[in-house]
């Protein structure tokens, strides 16, 4: 009679969906249950994440420690607001004492600032000018 209601059990589960498993096996000393191996999924991403900020932040190197290079990409960071915020202001200022639409300006202006003109331009269009933008 024991055995009998085993079947019935094994009968109950047969009809839920099979979960899906992921066999992973583990390196010698590393444990594979799924906690685990979660927080082994986990820590490669936020090492791929730290990967793409190293090649996109001048002065991170894979030498630094974490802590250490958090605060290069902080400060990095922070430069760029500035760059944006000190742009905005020059745009501002620039703006009242030119007319952008005149040829006249724009000629003077492409011979003297061209890059710098066309740089804050841009950045205007895209709305980087207003400091809130960063702000949390």
């Amino acid at each position: 009679s024991l055995s009998g209601g085993k079947r019935k059990r094994n009968n109950e589960k047969d009809d839920e969906k099979p979960k899906e498993v992921v066999h992973v096996r583990a390196k010698r000393g590393q444990a594979t249950d799924s906690h685990s191996l979660a927080e082994r999924v986990r820590r490669e991403k936020i090492n791929e994440r730290l990967r793409c900020l190293q090649d996109m932040v001048p002065g991170c190197y894979k030498a630094m420690g974490m802590a250490v290079m958090l605060d290069v990409i902080i400060n990095y960071v922070q430069s760029l607001q500035n760059q944006i915020e000190f742009l905005s202001m020059k745009l501002s200022a620039a703006s009242m004492y030119y007319d952008f639409n005149s040829p006249e300006t724009m000629q003077t202006m492409q011979r003297t600032h061209a890059y710098e003109v066309q740089e804050m331009e841009r950045l205007a269009r895209e709305g980087y000018g207003d400091p809130s933008h960063f702000k949390q």
